[in-house]
């Protein structure tokens, strides 16, 4: 989330009151900035800590800046439980008042008694200790995925692309996914549809879509960066804002990046990175071979 864009949707929209930000691939985001903005205007911060569970930001880890924080136990994050999560706050009410929500609403009578929509969104026991059992290795899967970071960062030196950008100076992420972007000049042609992607092989240059394909056939799982919210046909009705760009649509904003392309007109950030970017391989028990193999083909693919 980019802090001026944020700014910007609060003059467009100045009746918000929740924002949601994402600390994308285990990377912190700019929390002081984005902090002083909700509390400017009486907004919630909900902090969306699923991919940074032990990344920290100027000494504090993240989950602990919003007035409410999550992360995620999924199977494919740095600490699982196989599924589930849990929600982190220091106010009571807000505790009591998800734990009555996550289990139905019930009200405290002998019978079942609804009185508010409620949900079913609990762990159960086994998988909360399945997670719990793991926390002891946090630092342990830390220091697996920075060590996956650098071998790729040292592995592409040569290559048109870069590796996620962080604030070195300020924070510290958990590397749970290792990301490339590839230079704007070093990308060969592609088009992508709603469900299909196509492209055009160019000596020297390549595209997320010929990497991900030849990682495949060597039955290495790389993904796209996340495709934006405001990309997503569900949400393209909503608000859009960047700090360039206006708001669209009459509901939810969603805030990304912005800045001018090469042809001096606002570049949709997000849109751009989607375009440009791909997930690379990032398991904690990947060997060191097989992820040499992995840099070997997409060095291949700039061949």
């Amino acid at each position: 989330m980019d802090p001026l864009a944020l700014a910007k949707a609060f003059e467009l929209y100045p009746d918000a009151k929740v924002v949601v930000m994402a600390h994308l691939y285990g990377t912190p985001g700019k929390m002081d900035e984005i902090r002083s903005i909700c509390d400017k205007h009486g907004a919630i911060l909900i902090e969306d800590a699923a991919e940074s569970l032990g990344a920290v930001y100027k000494g504090k880890v993240t989950g602990s800046f919003g007035d409410v924080g999550i992360c995620s136990f999924n199977g494919n994050k740095i600490i699982t439980g196989s599924a589930g999560g849990c929600l982190l706050t220091d106010d009571r009410s807000v505790a009591d008042r998800v734990r009555k929500w996550s289990t139905q609403s019930r009200e405290n009578v002998p019978w079942y008694q609804h009185e508010e929509i409620g949900y079913n969104y609990r762990m159960s026991n086994v998988i909360a200790g399945v997670a719990r059992g793991q926390f002891p290795y946090l630092e342990e899967h830390i220091e697996q995925k920075k060590a996956i970071f650098d071998r790729y960062k040292e592995g592409f030196k040569d290559l048109p692309v870069k590796m996620n950008p962080y604030d070195e100076d300020n924070s510290t992420p958990n590397f749970w996914l290792s990301c490339l972007l590839i230079d704007e000049d070093a990308m060969c042609k592609q088009v992508r549809g709603e469900q299909e992607a196509l492209y055009i092989a160019e000596h020297g240059k390549s595209c997320p879509t010929e990497i991900l394909e030849k990682l495949a056939r060597c039955n290495a799982e790389g993904r796209p960066i996340w495709k934006p919210m405001h990309m997503q046909p569900i949400f393209r009705n909503n608000g859009f804002v960047t700090r360039e760009g206006e708001g669209r649509g009459k509901t939810n904003a969603y805030i990304c990046g912005g800045a001018l392309g090469k042809d001096g007109k606002p570049l949709d950030m997000g849109m751009d990175i989607f375009d440009r970017g791909l997930c690379l391989p990032s398991d904690n028990e990947m060997t060191v071979e097989e992820q040499e193999k992995v840099i070997e083909i997409v060095r291949s693919c700039f061949e």
